[in-house]
């Protein structure tokens, strides 16, 4: 049981540190649009709600694992 949540908790920080080494800052967009540049687009409507779908798909995956694992025993 232990060596079990060893291996769980292995590879969450494995995923965790492969998605925090990719994080990038994103630089900001022109201040004047109209100086020819390509000006800064509006935030697309998903960012404000990315913890949810975070949250959302932990509890998809959680769901799918139970029953696989129902169906399996």
């Amino acid at each position: 049981m232990k060596n079990i949540l060893l291996k769980k908790a292995c590879h969450f920080l494995f995923l965790l540190v492969g998605f925090l080494s990719f994080a990038q800052s994103v630089p900001p967009p022109p201040e004047n649009p109209e100086s020819g540049d390509i000006g800064g687009y509006p935030a697309s409507p998903i960012d404000s709600y990315i913890l949810v779908l975070f949250l959302v798909a932990i509890f998809i995956i959680t769901a799918m694992a139970g029953k696989r694992k129902k169906i399996l025993e």
